[in-house]
């Protein structure tokens, strides 16, 4: 069982699923599941209500994401330190989050 709640929308053709809790690998696994069940090829994983979150749901999603050719994945970050834990992954930011400024080499705001 997850520390989180998943929370799902469309939004300009992506898939957004909103991690509200733990972004844990519970909350990682329930997050590929949900993008395994959905047939759309654009998906942003909202991490702005994420009160802690680890590497090892970081690793899961990149693995997941390598295993899709084709599927965009964007991570839309909740604070300096998801920035930097994606980017350790080589997972990518959402254009909005880069518009609003995040750096991914150092987690933070321009």
């Amino acid at each position: 069982m997850t520390g989180a709640a998943i929370v799902r929308w469309t939004e300009e053709g992506a898939v957004v699923l909103a991690v509200h809790g733990a972004f844990d690998g519970a909350s990682a696994w329930a997050l590929r599941h949900a993008m395994d069940e959905a047939p759309a090829r654009r998906y942003v994983v909202d991490l702005t209500h994420v009160v802690e979150a680890c590497e090892f749901a970081a690793s899961v999603l990149a693995a997941w994401w390598r295993e899709r050719r084709g599927v965009s994945l964007a991570f839309r970050p909740g604070a300096p330190e998801h920035v930097r834990l994606l980017a350790s992954y080589g997972l990518e930011l959402e254009r909005a989050a880069l518009a609003l400024g995040w750096q991914p080499a150092t987690g933070a705001l321009a």
